[in-house]
Formats: structure tokens, C-alpha cells, sequence
């Protein structure tokens, strides 16, 4: 195709808006099978296996590991650009690793098949690989793309407890989970087929719907550098420790909140509406934050953003009331909403497009055992005292030693409409 053929291209041919909605389905129903729903799961599997709180949510930190262990494998085929047919084998074997979970006879069989096909299936098409595509075909707008995508995971977090606290009150959580496995299917592989488009380069266009500079052809936009460059550089050690302490807040948060209300004195599904309350203002955090992220400091936003996430954890342990629990809620989906946008505006902006998913991959298997570990590590607190109080202190000493580690990171200057990155100045387009 000849260059002034896409300099006339008009902007409707753009298609990273539909790569979006590939995105978004992708967050929503990883995020419906795995996460989102697990904490409605721990005193079920509890009961029906005779098993701790401790090692019930051993499975997600197990979890948690093999998709740690795949994220460099993840990287290396992103930044290659084979997406869309790893993304819907991820989808088959999520839905068939949920069905094998329902016909569980022990907690270790739950514990396997979760792992090696429910969070294996969702490492191939869920948080990375979305992320990577959203990043890859957005720059000026990223941090409101990316936080386009991430919505998926919060309208997820909404929906899924609910759905399956009400499936397991009315048909047990076998039928619970069964019904996901099937959902997950029928949702996730039609959409991901027709929409996921690994980088615009593939289909002669450029990110944010940019014309090739005259003379220049799409694929001279794409810079990858070597992975042996990317380990060289402190920024991305920094970013994946400090990171690896925010994203435990939401895995603490979403493994024991129900438990934790539960044993306040509330119903499971009232305790499941604490993440009804949180959806809308982890919506608002996602596409505000993702919004104003590439136009503000990246210092500021992260440092605001901890404190947004401190505040929950210290209400939490004053004991609260249903209500005052549902105002935490909302704070905290205020502060984790924003979490995935700035993160990812951080690797793009340091690193490019051309090495984001190997830096995503790379960044969670190092921040891998206080990942894996949150979850089980607040459980097995809870079996040794009975409370949990010390988990959640914990979670707060993180936040601050978070905050310390970015006072380290070094980001580049950025222009506008350019990808300056420690590899220098990437994209070769021009303004419309």
C-alpha cells in the first residue's frame, strides 16, 4: 500500500476503538473467572472440603504464580505480534478449567485445575496480553485507553461476586462455577476473534489513528529492543517492586473482604455489595485517572494514588458499619481504578510499545512472591489469630515502603504525539 494511500485514509478506518472492545471483554471475563469471584468462593470450599481460609486461598496465590511464571513467555509473544490466536486458546482452556473445578472431590484437585487451566487460560488472553494490545495501539491517549480496557475488570468485579454469591445460595457452587466455565466461552472467544488486531502496524495504520509521514511506510514506527537492554535498566526493577505492592492491595482486598464481612456479621450477599458500591468508583478511577495520566506528573499520580489506597485499609480497621463498609468501598475502588492506567502509561512511556509486554511479563515475575504470596500470607494470619487485623496492617506498612521505592524511578520527558522512551524517540508519524 502507497504512503498517500494511508495519508488519506479517513479516521473512521481506525480500529483500535474495536481492538478496545477486545480488550475490555478480555479484562471482564478473566476477571469473572478468576479474581473477581474468588473471595465469594473461600467459605464454600472451606466447608465443602474441610480446609483453612489459609489454604482454600493458597489456590489463588498459586494461581497468582503460574501466570507470574508465563508473563516473560506472554511478553516475548506480544512484542511479536502473534495475539489473536493465543488469546482465544487462552479463553477454551479458562472455560474448561472452571468445569473441571466444579467437579472437584478434593481441594487439591480445585487447586490444580485452577491453576494450570483457569489462571493459565486467563494469563493468555486477560491482563497482560489486553494491556499490550490497548498500549500498542494508543499513545497520545493511552492512559485513557488502557483505562477503556481495565473497565472490563471492574465491571467484573461488580458483577461476578454478586452473580456467583446468588448461583451458590441457589444452586450450590458447583452450578456456580459451572455456569462461568460455560459463560466464559460463549462470551470471550466471538468478540476476541473478530476484534483482537495484535498493533496497527499489522493493518498498515498507526496508533491513535496518526498518518505515516510521506515518504515513510507503517512499519518504521515499530521499534523492538533487545531484552538484554530492558534488564539494564533500574526503571524497570523499580516500577515491577512497586507496583507488585499496590496490585497486593486488591488481591488482599478481593480474597478476603467477604470472609472479613462475613465475619462481621453480614450475609454473604451483603457483603458481596461491598463491590457493588466499589465497581462505579473504580470505573470513574479508570477512565479519569487514565484520562489525565499522560498529561501529569507520574510521581504525583502514584504518590495520590497510594494514599487513596491507605485510607481504606485504616476504615476497615476501625470495625465499620454496613454503611460506613460501603463508603469504603467506593474509596477504595476510587484508588485501585487508577492503579492499571497509571501503570501502564509508566512502561509505555519509559520503554515504548515496542518492549511493553516483555517489561509487563518480566515486571510480574519479579514482583512474583509478594503477588502470590498476599492472599494466602492474610489467610494463614487469619488461621494463627483469628482476625484480620495484622493482615491488614500489613498491607498498609507495604503501601508506605510502595512509596519509598518510587522516589527511585526516572522518567523520561515526553513530547506530544512522540514516544520518547529510554530508547529515544520511536513513532515516525505527523499530526492530522
Amino acid at each position: 500500500m502507497e504512503s498517500s494511500d494511508l495519508e488519506s485514509r479517513s479516521p473512521a478506518a481506525f480500529r483500535g476503538w474495536r481492538v478496545l472492545s477486545a480488550g475490555f471483554t478480555g479484562q471482564l471475563v478473566a476477571n469473572s473467572g478468576t479474581f473477581a469471584a474468588f473471595g465469594v468462593m473461600v467459605v464454600p470450599l472451606a466447608e465443602t472440603f474441610d480446609a483453612s481460609r489459609g489454604a482454600v486461598s493458597s489456590g489463588a496465590g498459586l494461581g497468582f504464580l503460574v501466570m507470574a511464571l508465563m508473563g516473560p513467555i506472554l511478553g516475548r509473544i506480544l512484542d511479536g505480534g502473534n495475539v489473536r490466536r493465543m488469546m482465544l486458546c487462552g479463553v477454551a482452556l479458562m472455560s474448561v478449567g472452571l468445569l473441571l473445578v466444579s467437579q472437584a472431590t478434593a481441594l487439591w484437585q480445585a487447586g490444580l485445575f485452577y491453576a494450570l487451566f483457569v489462571s493459565a487460560g486467563a494469563a493468555l488472553f486477560g491482563p497482560i496480553p489486553t494491556i499490550a494490545l490497548a498500549s500498542n495501539w494508543f499513545i497520545r491517549r493511552r492512559g485513557l485507553a488502557i483505562g477503556i480496557t481495565v473497565a472490563g475488570a471492574t465491571c467484573a468485579s461488580f458483577a461476578a461476586p454478586v452473580l456467583l454469591a446468588w448461583l451458590t445460595e441457589l444452586y450450590g457452587w458447583r452450578t456456580g462455577v459451572a455456569c462461568f466455565g460455560v459463560g466464559t466461552f460463549v462470551i470471550a472467544a466471538p468478540i476476541l476473534w473478530a476484534c483482537v488486531i495484535g498493533r496497527p502496524e499489522d493493518v498498515d495504520q498507526l496508533p491513535d489513528g496518526e498518518a505515516v509521514a510521506a515518504g515513510a511506510s507503517a512499519a518504521d514506527s515499530f521499534v523492538v529492543p533487545e531484552t538484554r537492554e530492558l534488564v539494564r535498566q533500574p526503571n524497570l526493577w523499580i516500577q515491577a517492586l512497586g507496583f507488585s505492592f499496590l496490585f497486593a492491595s486488591p488481591i488482599v482486598m478481593g480474597l478476603h473482604l467477604i470472609p472479613f464481612a462475613e465475619d462481621l456479621g453480614y450475609s454473604r450477599v451483603r457483603a458481596a455489595y461491598f463491590f457493588a458500591a466499589m465497581a462505579p468508583f473504580s470505573l470513574l478511577g479508570k477512565l479519569v485517572f487514565g484520562a489525565i495520566a499522560d498529561r501529569v506528573n507520574i510521581h504525583r499520580a502514584i504518590f495520590v494514588i497510594i494514599a487513596g489506597l491507605v485510607v481504606p485499609w485504616l476504615l476497615l480497621l476501625s470495625g465499620p458499619s454496613y454503611t460506613l463498609l460501603m463508603f469504603t468501598g467506593s474509596v477504595f475502588g476510587l484508588a485501585v481504578g487508577a492503579v492499571a492506567p497509571d501503570h501502564g502509561v509508566l512502561v509505555g512511556t519509559c520503554f515504548g510499545r515496542g518492549a511493553f509486554g516483555r517489561v509487563m511479563g518480566i515486571g510480574g515475575l519479579a514482583g512474583l512472591p509478594i503477588i502470590a504470596g498476599a492472599g494466602p500470607i492474610a489467610g494463614y494470619i487469619f488461621d494463627a489469630t483469628g482476625s484480620y487485623v495484622l493482615s491488614f496492617q500489613l498491607q498498609i506498612v507495604q503501601l508506605a515502603l510502595a512509596a519509598v521505592i518510587f522516589l527511585f524511578l526516572r522518567v523520561p520527558d515526553v513530547e506530544p504525539g512522540t514516544e520518547r522512551t529510554i530508547f529515544g524517540t520511536q513513532p515516525n508519524i505527523q499530526s492530522r
